[in-house]
């Protein structure tokens, strides 16, 4: 089981590190933290309660390695706060449209169903 959270947090740094290259800070903090909410709720929606090993280990490969190291609102505080000490207001728009976008799409599973 700890091999499952290993290999998807892996994927998920590597994922994450990636996507800052592509996008820069800002977006690709967002594209991150979006893509992992989606994750996470589909694998709500999907997921089954029959308990099997099969089960839990795809969860603990992809809900808690890969989505917890592909999102960072660790780097998000540190990128509003720095953003902040330049323009407060851009810097709450920012905060309120990442984390408004995160809500969302995380819902966005249990509408489709």
């Amino acid at each position: 089981m700890v091999l499952a959270v290993a290999a998807g947090g892996a994927a998920g740094a590597v994922l994450r590190y990636l996507a800052g290259l592509h996008w820069g800070g800002l977006l690709g903090t967002f594209a991150v933290n979006t893509m992992g909410c989606a994750l996470l709720g589909a694998l709500v929606v999907i997921g089954d309660d029959s308990g099997s090993t099969a089960t839990a280990w795809w969860y603990l490969l992809l809900a808690v390695g890969l989505a917890g190291a592909l999102t960072t609102w660790s780097t998000l505080a540190m990128q509003v706060y720095d953003l902040a000490t330049r323009d407060k207001g851009r810097a709450a728009g920012y905060l309120l449209v990442t984390t408004g976008a995160g809500g969302l799409v995380s819902l966005l599973p249990l509408l489709l169903v």
